[in-house]
């Protein structure tokens, strides 16, 4: 045998200390993770992921000496642990594996926890698992792994963003019967229609849960709309024809899990060449669904009424997203919402570079949230409600219905400054509820959660009040707040008996100052623990530590912080009023002996290792030994004798003092009983706390529309089915704000779309507007289907169903496409799918290759777009002979900004006006942007060179044609749009 093979052979057979034993099984078990071991107040990495791990999370590495050599140790104080699984997690991209530590209330005989056990005041599974529980060994605290932290299954981790939502997404892919055909040609067209594919998503911290039909062509939208932190996929989808898919996920750069799917890979072996589902075997499969997952689900019996609209190929990635949460968190109950089914057509697409390119939620360049469309309208006041709002602006609504219900409560605010007021008020005094709901179903929750809880269902009744009253006694003022609020009133439940029950058992004044106790509490263990974090000296040995006196505390051992009404139960009651005569007895014991005695420093105490004891100092310990007392004092044990004090233990204090224990251990018990069954009363009602939390979202975001509304002096849109877009003084909300603060006045513009004009070539001067006309037209329409009102003085509105945006320009190193590549891509995509109801934004079409093919690609793009697709389309260029190409399209206009002068000079007039300004006066803008004169001189004699014609009609000035601009289309007209249309 090699020496490889010995070592090998060694390291099977010999052992380790039990933790590092423990830790060294669970790296083994759990390859792919980083496993933190709970030691006492640390969490400690051993081998060699602390040499890996720790200098990346800024730890000493210590050694550790065992008879196998020494071994490799980083750790962190426990109270840290959210700041370390945020670098290990989010940024290091890392699964961590908590392997906690549970008192082995088997362990030894005397033991506080054996002591518990046997007057049955402890439950032996809240400990152990069931396979540990009755096993004697040595060992103070059993270690098992208790989660496995990923991206996406967080759940209420401090660095867990409060205005985002944290999905979790499966995706199952099926292949079409006609897949083999496909693959027998050979054919890899990225957008053939090759699976079935089905979505699942999960944001595990609240409980929301959803599924949706999807296609190649929309896959990669629907996931940006998503926004997922982990996405689950077959190991499958990384070879054979799904492999171009994977590569689109790749690239967008998503925590991707690759997952086998044992189930859907033997139904795609058992299906042959059609892999299509018959309704039988899909009823088999819905019918299987609830029998292994309905438990799971808040509201058991709508479940079977929500599963049944499912596909096989939502069911297929519900299946696989759920076995797992289950399996990451094996010692959670797990409760979430059923899911809720999306389609397609009920929701504005905003493909993934749309998305990007009108910067809904983060800005193109630097990625950052200040500066969007959602930082832009923002007047939420709740953390869910952002959330909300959130979800809204990426998938607008398509119903006509929802979009005035919505504005019907803008305009009710509007109309009722008061009321706006008293609702932004209460929803200020309320918490996250589908947090806190989903912390207590899970098991997590505290008292702090259910005095959360019980103030949001407080401030809820109180709206639903102000909104009830509002309808009967003020609505002639407000007409059309009378059914609005109504429907807002129908749909919020009463809570009043699950307030009772909070009410009744919770001492809110006791749980605060529980709450002030434990902070300061950690803060001293923390101060203690950074002390200790020393404890690793210039080798890197683990010092011992040193012996210090044990605390003496006074009374009894265990510390009783409570948080309940003394009266939430008759057994609570009786065990209080035990307790307080237990206490009165010790009180009268210590009184006593000071006065019997005359020994004022006579002390009853307790302290680890030495159990119940009293304390007497100077003469005080003679009187105590020779003076008698009904107490039984001079036959007390003196246990430490030093020159001034002496300790005793006397039998008497010993049975009241453990008296005194056992009724604070009974009480903390009884008190975990009751907030355990108010905790199951919570969970009986998840599906009416949910509801109401959605309606409170729902009046948040519309609220804050209200107040952006009345800032920014904002209208409400009509909105109908028509192919049309009527604006009138149109501004972009973003910049219009941007320019506010340097004290610019934004410059308005209209747009008519409809079927006289459904396209718009849009032409002028580099800086001159263009792509702020495009984007804030595509904008206004996104802010016109979330039921806000939209920056313009009039806005008449056709419904979308998908808005596609060609704006900006990158390249794509990752796959190796240039800039232009990108841009082709794109506007393939936006050919390919844009339908008459499409809203379609175009910019500089053509760029990045010669003039002549760069002009031909955007006329074929224009062409496309106007006898193909027959959307409504603005097109922005500097292509300017486009102007005369487009004459022969009826339907197709061309408008135009200008460069203007004044006293001043030169400025930018971004006024939309009919022609085509065939001048971008690129050098001006190349001057504006600080090129050196010389270059400015030679860029300035080189144009004269190549375009003579075009020199003299920029050095001619004329009234009608603003600073050397040549119009086309009735040159001498110069009105504003509005006029025009």
């Amino acid at each position: 045998m090699d020496l490889d093979a010995l070592a090998k052979a060694y390291e099977v057979v010999k052992t380790y200390p039990t933790v590092l034993q423990q830790a060294k099984d669970n790296m083994e078990r759990l390859p792919k993770c980083v496993v933190l071991t709970r030691v006492g107040s640390f969490y400690e990495l051993y081998f060699h992921q602390a040499d890996e791990f720790g200098p990346l999370l800024n730890l000493r590495v210590a050694q550790k000496k065992t008879q196998h050599g020494p071994v490799s140790m980083a750790g962190f104080p426990f109270m840290h642990l959210d700041r370390y699984l945020k670098i290990l997690v989010q940024e290091l991209h890392q699964y961590v594996a908590i392997s906690d530590e549970f008192p082995n209330i088997y362990a030894k005989p005397g033991a506080p926890q054996q002591a518990a056990l046997a007057k049955n005041l402890v439950n032996p599974e809240d400990y152990m698992d069931k396979n540990e529980i009755g096993q004697k060994t040595a060992n103070m605290f059993i270690r098992r792994v208790c989660r496995i932290i990923t991206p996406g299954t967080l759940i209420d981790e401090k660095f867990l963003n409060p205005t985002e939502n944290n999905f979790i997404v499966a995706i199952s892919l099926r292949p079409k019967s006609d897949q083999l055909v496909a693959q027998s040609d050979g054919t890899d067209d990225a957008d053939a229609e090759h699976f079935h594919i089905g979505l699942s998503w999960l944001d595990f911290s609240t409980g929301d849960f959803f599924t949706q039909v999807s296609s190649n062509a929309t896959l990669i939208s629907d996931i940006a709309r998503i926004a997922p932190s982990e996405i689950l996929v077959d190991k499958g989808l990384n070879s054979g024809p799904a492999r171009h898919i994977y590569r689109k996920l790749e690239e967008q750069q998503y925590f991707i899990t690759m997952e086998n799917f044992p189930e859907l890979n033997e139904e795609h072996a058992q299906g042959g060449e059609s892999s299509e589902m018959d309704d039988g075997k899909l009823n088999g499969q819905k019918r299987d669904f609830l029998k292994d997952w309905n438990d799971l689900f808040e509201s058991e019996e709508s479940a079977p009424d929500m599963i049944k609209i499912l596909t096989h190929d939502e069911l297929n990635a519900c299946t696989v997203l759920l076995r797992y949460i289950r399996d990451k968190l094996p010692e959670t109950s797990i409760k979430v919402q059923v899911p809720v089914r999306r389609v397609p057509d009920d929701n504005m697409l905003i493909d993934v570079n749309s998305l990007r390119a009108l910067e809904i939620k983060k800005t193109l360049r630097e990625q950052l949230t200040s500066g969007s469309l959602l930082n832009t309208i923002k007047r939420t006041v709740t953390k869910s409600g952002t959330r909300l709002l959130s979800d809204w602006l990426s998938s607008p609504t398509t119903s006509i219905a929802v979009i005035n219900q919505r504005q019907n409560l803008v305009e009710s605010f509007l109309n009722d400054d008061h009321v706006l007021q008293m609702v932004i008020l209460y929803l200020k005094r309320t918490h996250d509820a589908n947090r806190v709901v989903q912390r207590l179903a899970l098991g997590r929750g505290d008292a702090e959660d259910m005095i959360a809880l019980l103030q949001s269902i407080q401030q809820t009744a109180k709206l639903r009040e102000l909104l009830a009253d509002y309808v009967l006694n003020k609505t002639e003022e407000n007409e059309i707040a009378g059914p609005t609020f109504q429907q807002i009133v129908d749909r919020l439940a009463d809570l009043s008996d699950l307030e009772r029950l909070i009410v009744n058992a919770f001492d809110q004044e006791l749980v605060f100052q529980r709450l002030t106790a434990e902070e300061q509490r950690l803060a001293d263990e923390m101060a203690r623990l950074e002390q200790g974090v020393a404890d690793l000296n210039e080798v890197g040995e683990i010092k011992k530590p040193s012996k210090k006196k044990p605390q003496t505390r006074k009374g009894a051992p265990i510390e009783m912080m409570e948080i309940m009404k003394r009266n939430a139960s008759r057994s609570l009651m009786r065990l209080h009023n035990s307790l307080r005569k237990s206490i009165a007895e010790r009180d009268k014991m210590e009184r006593d002996l000071k006065e019997q005695l005359d020994a004022p420093t006579i002390d009853l105490r307790w302290a680890p290792g030495l159990g119940f004891y009293v304390h007497a100092a100077g003469k005080d310990f003679e009187k105590f030994e020779s003076v008698e007392t009904e107490y039984g004092n001079t036959e007390a044990r003196c246990i430490i004798a030093r020159k001034n004090t002496r300790s005793y233990h006397l039998d008497r204090w010993t049975v009241v003092g453990s008296r005194i224990d056992s009724y604070k251990m009974m009480i903390r018990v009884e008190e975990r009983k009751i907030f355990n069954d108010i905790r199951q009363q919570v969970v009986a009602h998840l599906a009416p706390i949910r509801r109401n939390a959605r309606v409170l979202d729902e009046l948040d975001v519309t609220s804050s529309f209200a107040v952006f509304a009345r800032e920014r002096q904002l209208v409400r849109p009509v909105v109908h089915n028509r192919l049309s877009h009527h604006i009138v003084a149109g501004r972009h909300s973003t910049v219009e704000y941007g320019l506010a603060k340097k004290g610019v006045a934004f410059t308005p513009n209209d747009c008519f779309l409809d079927e006289k004009e459904r396209l718009w070539l849009i032409t002028g001067p580099n800086m001159g507007g263009k792509s702020t006309f495009l984007r804030q037209n595509a904008l206004i329409s996104i802010l016109a289907q979330v039921g806000s009102y939209v920056p313009a003085d009039f806005a008449e509105l056709g419904i979308v169903d998908q808005i596609f945006s060609r704006v900006g320009s990158a390249d794509n190193l990752y796959r190796d496409e240039s800039t232009f590549m990108v841009e082709m891509l794109e506007t393939a995509a936006i050919l390919k799918h844009a339908t008459p109801r499409s809203f379609v934004i175009m910019d500089e079409i053509g760029r990045g290759t010669t003039p002549m093919e760069g002009l031909s690609i955007a006329y074929a793009a224009l062409h496309h777009l106007y006898h193909v697709n027959k959307c409504r389309t603005l097109f922005a260029t500097h292509f300017h002979d486009l102007g005369e190409m487009i004459e022969d399209m009826p339907h197709a206009a061309s408008y135009c900004t200008d460069l203007s002068e004044n006293e001043l000079g030169l400025y930018f007039d971004h006024r939309l006006r009919k022609g085509v300004n065939h001048l971008s006066h690129g050098i001006h803008v190349a001057r504006l942007a600080g090129l050196p004169a010389a270059a400015l001189e030679v860029a300035e004699a080189t144009l004269i060179k190549l375009d003579p014609l075009g020199s003299a009609a920029r050095n001619g000035r004329s009234d009608d044609s603003g600073a050397g601009s040549t119009h086309t289309h009735e040159p001498e007209r110069h009105e504003s749009v509005a006029s025009v249309a």
